[in-house]
């Protein structure tokens, strides 16, 4: 231990004598740094031989080829093939087939060997006549129709399309996908409730109720004894104890029941 901090006053010594007061801060902060990942290290080996570890690693790179040149949205594993999914502009074309969008590829070879190789789509889950007919629907009355999402989530396999400007406009359709994945059933096109968007906020929402609602002369909304909001005369109220904030909204806001459009107000837990 004395040889060590022998060793660090000499360190310090030689820097002071070969330069200023930057170089000294500078070594120490670089051992200090050195010495700080040895110990992040040791403990991260510790918990490796304790518990083990299974690093994810890419096991090759592969070109994906399609017929016509498209931007690629999506690719999942389905059952023995991977589906591909993508977007690409028909231009002239009358009609988007199935084979517009998606692609089937069997995967083969070991370690940097690994190739594609596109199927054809007979026989399989994408030939199935339903979804074809509510595929070729989904394109021809709603022309802005584009893939967004591909996933395998439940036993189920959803692709997702956005049919206008909004991502809520989205139409789902749905899979069934059995354990072993060799089979693969459609259901339907009105799976929009199995996708959902990421949440917006980081914790829970509260919505008010109509216990929350205070009316009378001054109609406002109390929101836990703390925040009291209310919508009269066309402006938004929200009294804070001990302080009062008063914001005006527009005038489209402005309703002849105004509590009404408060009704819907809701607060984080």
């Amino acid at each position: 231990m004395s040889a060590e901090i022998n060793e660090q006053e000499q360190l310090v010594d030689n820097a002071v004598a070969e330069g200023g007061a930057y170089e000294v801060i500078r070594k120490r902060l670089l051992e200090q740094g050195n010495k700080l990942e040895e110990a992040t290290r040791q403990i991260n080996q510790a918990r490796l031989d304790e518990f083990g570890s299974s690093e994810m690693t890419v096991a090759a790179r592969v070109r994906v080829r399609t017929e016509n040149n498209c931007i690629a949205r999506d690719i999942v594993q389905v059952g023995k093939y991977l589906l591909f999914g993508y977007n690409v502009f028909i231009g002239l074309k009358k009609e988007t087939l199935v084979e517009d969008v998606f692609a089937l590829f069997s995967l083969t070879g070991e370690g940097d060997a690994l190739e594609l190789h596109e199927q054809s789509k007979e026989g399989t889950f994408l030939a199935d006549t339903r979804f074809k007919q509510d595929f070729s629907e989904l394109y021809r009355y709603y022309k802005a129709t584009k893939l967004v999402e591909l996933t395998v989530k439940d036993g189920k396999l959803l692709m997702g399309f956005q049919i206008g400007e909004r991502l809520e406009d989205i139409r789902v359709f749905r899979w069934a996908v059995s354990a072993a994945g060799d089979t693969v059933e459609y259901i339907d096109n009105r799976g929009e409730r199995d996708i959902q968007l990421p949440p917006a906020y980081d914790f829970e929402w509260t919505q008010c109720t109509r216990e929350d609602t205070v009316h009378g002369r001054h109609p406002h909304v109390n929101i836990l004894d703390k925040v009291f909001v209310e919508t009269v005369g066309g402006d938004l109220t929200k009294k804070i104890i001990p302080k009062m904030v008063k914001v005006f909204i527009p005038n489209r806001l402005k309703t002849k029941h105004s509590l009404s459009t408060m009704q819907s107000f809701i607060t984080p837990n």
